[in-house]
């Protein structure tokens, strides 16, 4: 049983704007509780006794989270101004160590089927998607007659999309420890790189990830106030009523 989870939460937030001038994006409040304490109460209700966190800009207010939660590790990226969320998860390496692990954004909501879905799954490797469900900012994904990942895209015009990435996966160490190897080749070149191309590399290139398509799951990535509004009307309301 896997019982880490990784939370990438480096980022800036700019797209908030004045919001994110004194706190993280993951400290936004939806509907009265802020995204960072909705996904680690439901990692822990799920079993999770290790949450890592990949932290970068005011890293103070994850800090302060070890108070009230135990399970709470952290691990600040120097450079994340510079860099992107395959950087954050590369300079994780020796904290999670030998450790398979949940993947998870940190500017998610998402109910708890979200989690238990990929932990009752028999693959290893994990990208969990829906049917397309946000209005803006939609990642494509394509995956092939075996069910692994074959393309992703933020255009689904380049692709034959089978539904929309929704930011959570399971990953054994075999595959991440492989992820940051092959990382490692281009960090120089790609320092901005998303981590979510590096998986469509390792899946296309070195090892199969299986996608997982739960269309009746509830969650919602909010990157900006159009987000938030539409989350907390349409998303929200469904989960907590």
């Amino acid at each position: 049983m896997i019982e880490t989870a990784v939370i990438m939460a480096a980022g800036l937030g700019r797209r908030f704007g004045a919001k994110t001038e004194k706190i993280p994006k993951a400290f936004i409040e939806v509907s009265g509780k802020s995204m960072i304490v909705r996904s680690i109460e439901t990692l822990i209700s799920c079993g999770i006794k290790r949450i890592i966190i990949g932290t970068g800009y005011k890293k103070e207010c994850f800090e302060g989270l070890k108070e009230q939660y135990p399970q709470i590790e952290c691990c600040f990226s120097e450079n994340y101004a510079k860099t992107n969320s395959m950087y954050t998860l590369y300079n994780m390496q020796d904290i999670i160590g030998g450790d398979d692990f949940y993947l998870l954004e940190s500017d998610l909501v998402f109910e708890k089927k979200a989690i238990t879905s990929l932990m009752k799954n028999k693959h290893e490797n994990i990208m969990l998607i829906t049917q397309v469900m946000k209005f803006q900012d939609q990642y494509y994904v394509e995956y092939d007659e075996k069910g692994n990942l074959k393309d992703c895209s933020t255009d689904k015009t380049t692709i034959q999309p089978n539904g929309e990435l929704v930011g959570i996966h399971k990953l054994n160490n075999k595959f991440y420890k492989l992820m940051c190897e092959e990382y490692s080749k281009i960090i120089n070149e790609k320092p901005e790189l998303g981590y979510e191309y590096q998986l469509l590399f390792m899946s296309q290139h070195v090892m199969p990830l299986f996608v997982l398509k739960e269309d009746d799951l509830l969650w919602y990535e909010i990157d900006d106030e159009a987000d938030l509004v539409y989350a907390e009307k349409n998303i929200m309301t469904k989960m907590e009523g």
